[in-house]
């Protein structure tokens, strides 16, 4: 047997080995710099220096940073760490939330900083969630002004960020790539080009692994064709959940049909 001693020295052991990968973990979500574009050769896009550097624009995204990092660093999931983000900059930025100039900005800050990332090649665990947590939010950023203020939409596509919340690298690398002027992701794309295109069924007990699905076997709904299923047997389930968004879709899509020319 085990003396009490002993067993306390091993339990000491396995904690300060557990706070050691802790900190290793952390370590690995490096910090984003803004002053490496005052250098570097290209911003994919972004007009960094629009707005100074104590506007709160810039602000708004350090707040972001530094949230996913510590949602990082308490092992929070990706989407998990989207809703405490959202509700941070909501809380210290509410006026930013209701210019669509400035959040225009800010969201192709995220694709540039998703792009920078990529490019950067250091492939870890706190990069890569920095990666998906920047390309989501920008998505989230474009539907909210889309929706909330220019009233262009009926609803925010959320099918779509929950995709990207839980997106592969080909799709991650795909989405940036069409959203940037330069070929800075280029080679990237063509490492993961080959790979099948996936996709996420969206009834949340479906029982594929993480719910992804090569896209040429999903289902779409054929209301509305914005959400994707695995089979006909999740849309079923799925139903009595999307039924209110896909009538809201459906009469919006009828609308813009009629008064098309």
């Amino acid at each position: 047997m085990v003396s009490r001693k002993k067993a306390k020295g091993k339990a000491r052991k396995e904690a300060k080995v557990k706070a050691n990968a802790k900190v290793e973990k952390c370590a690995a979500f490096k910090p984003f710099s803004f002053l490496q574009f005052n250098k570097s050769s290209c911003t994919h896009g972004w007009t960094h220096d629009e707005y100074a550097d104590n506007h709160d624009c810039h602000k708004f995204i350090v707040t972001f940073i530094e949230a996913t990092r510590e949602a990082f660093r308490r092992a929070k999931t990706v989407s998990d760490t989207f809703q405490a983000v959202k509700f941070a900059t909501f809380e210290k930025y509410p006026d930013i939330w209701k210019d669509p100039t400035q959040l225009e900005w800010i969201a192709s800050a995220f694709v540039t900083i998703g792009v920078e990332v990529l490019v950067q090649g250091d492939n870890n665990d706190g990069r890569r969630f920095l990666v998906v947590s920047s390309v989501t939010f920008s998505e989230l950023i474009h539907q909210h002004v889309a929706f909330a203020l220019h009233k262009y939409v009926p609803a925010m596509y959320s099918a779509r960020l929950n995709e990207l919340l839980h997106a592969d690298n080909r799709r991650i690398i795909s989405y940036l790539r069409k959203r940037i002027p330069c070929s800075c992701l280029n080679v990237h794309y063509n490492v993961v080009k080959h790979l099948p295109k996936k996709g996420i069924c969206c009834f949340l007990d479906c029982s594929h692994p993480s719910r992804k699905v090569e896209l040429s076997k999903m289902w779409s709904c054929g209301s509305c064709r914005r959400e994707h299923y695995c089979s006909e047997t999740c849309q079923a389930a799925e139903w009595s959940c999307h039924r209110e968004d896909c009538k809201v879709w459906r009469e919006w899509e009828a609308t813009e049909d009629a008064d098309s020319p």
